[in-house]
């Protein structure tokens, strides 16, 4: 792997000042190289599970399994890594302070090697679809299982992996389990060269949304009448938060009692929303800052509340009169439709669910969403929903049961993970 490494160096040299500019080399970056917290080398830890999710995705659908690994009988001990800086803090938001937290280490063989030195983890368990060769190489040279839970594979990133499958075929043989998400899944990690024998269906473990600790909120809270009519626009990327506001601005004219929330991917993209709302000719006021000044002056039809703080969105949903699922008007690939459908709630997507084609695929078959494909199909949906509060009912009815029908993922995969503990 010494040409991977040369490449990987490279890549990152070019990749660094991007990393600079858009504030992602943040000050527990040097993680990246494998130099762990200081909390790694005070605590016990007796060989944990170590469990990597790279962004708010993947640590939300992991949060469970961690739970309940941690509460079996073997009383097993996890640590757990991330990506990206908002996965990092979801992790510390979502996950007890006994739960170890830290950045993934870049794939060079130095950096991996210093951090499985570190953890001597028992078992390693990536979420979804992340091939790392050298890390892999790594836990499988120290005879350390591996299995990947969750998994999935885009069109995309199937089409990507086929040009270099000469490169993984050994990688995917030293991988123990993959526990795939549908048949498709599985048809097309083998195709990539898993043995058939290691491959398992287990379906999403993005379904068992975990209601104990939500907290109860009301819409007085944020300054909302609770006769009022809340959209939320949740999750949203660049290129969306321009169509919702059109869009809401001629219903907000008809519809007086009509209001919006909207709740970026990444907060730090708050401050140029804030302007695209002013620029619109609309009142912009992010939640914290309403909060801070004590719920003061109700948030009427020429105000657009912004969602600026983390862990949040999944909590708002109960609130919802109708969520727009963000992600999906542009080419990001959708986010989870699970989170408001516990709550029964009526959806809207774009037409890029890629990273959830079969959750979407199943909602749009159950009639538990609804897909508009461009601003006008999303005017005219809305529209509609806001009058007809009985299709609101049947559509968020349907979600709740498409729900409930798909749960139990992740108890299969604590089933499958206590056979390499």
């Amino acid at each position: 792997m010494v040409l991977y490494d040369i490449f990987f160096i490279l890549f990152s040299i070019i990749y660094l000042p991007y990393l600079i500019l858009k504030g992602k080399a943040h000050r527990d970056f040097s993680q990246r190289f494998g130099k762990l917290p200081q909390a790694f080398k005070e605590a016990s830890l007796s060989r944990p599970v170590w469990v990597h999710a790279v962004s708010v995705g993947e640590v939300l659908a992991a949060k469970n399994f961690v739970e309940k690994l941690t509460a079996t009988p073997e009383g097993v001990k996890v640590v757990l890594s991330t990506t990206t800086k908002t996965g990092n803090a979801v992790a510390q938001n979502v996950l007890g302070k006994d739960i170890l937290k830290f950045y993934f280490p870049l794939d060079l063989s130095f950096a991996v090697r210093r951090a499985v030195d570190l953890i001597n983890p028992r078992l390693m368990v990536i979420m979804e679809t992340e091939i790392w060769p050298n890390l892999i190489l790594e836990l499988s040279g120290r005879k350390i299982p591996i299995v990947l839970l969750n998994g999935r594979i885009s069109n995309k990133s199937f089409e990507g992996y086929r040009r270099i499958k000469f490169l993984f075929g050994d990688i995917f043989k030293r991988i123990d389990m993959f526990s795939m998400q549908t048949d498709k899944d599985a048809e097309r990690i083998k195709a990539l060269g898993a043995p058939e024998k290691n491959v398992i269906i287990t379906g999403s473990m993005k379904f068992d949304i975990d209601l104990r600790e939500n907290v109860t909120r009301s819409k007085s809270e944020l300054g909302i009448d609770e006769s009022s009519l809340l959209i939320i626009a949740g999750s949203t990327h660049p290129g969306e938060e321009e169509v919702i506001l059109g869009v809401y601005g001629k219903l907000a004219k008809e519809f007086q009692d009509l209001r919006l929330l909207i709740a970026p991917r990444h907060i730090d993209r708050v401050g140029s929303i804030k302007n695209l709302i002013e620029q619109k000719g609309f009142k912009a006021v992010a939640l914290s800052e309403f909060i801070k000044r004590g719920r003061k002056n109700p948030v009427l039809g020429d105000t657009v509340l912004i969602l600026d703080t983390l862990g949040e969105l999944r909590h708002l949903y109960r609130l919802a009169t109708i969520v727009f699922m963000g992600g999906s008007l542009v080419r990001r690939g959708g986010h989870n439709l699970a989170e408001p459908a516990v709550f029964a709630k009526p959806i809207l997507f774009g037409p890029h669910m890629f990273n959830f084609r079969d959750m979407a695929r199943s909602f749009l078959e159950d009639n538990a969403a609804i897909e508009v494909k461009n601003s006008k199909e999303l005017f005219n949906t809305l529209k509609i929903l806001v009058k007809e509060g009985d299709k609101r009912a049947v559509l968020g009815s349907n979600a709740k049961k498409l729900i409930e029908k798909n749960k139990g993922a992740t108890d299969r995969n604590i089933c499958e993970v206590k056979k390499f503990i």
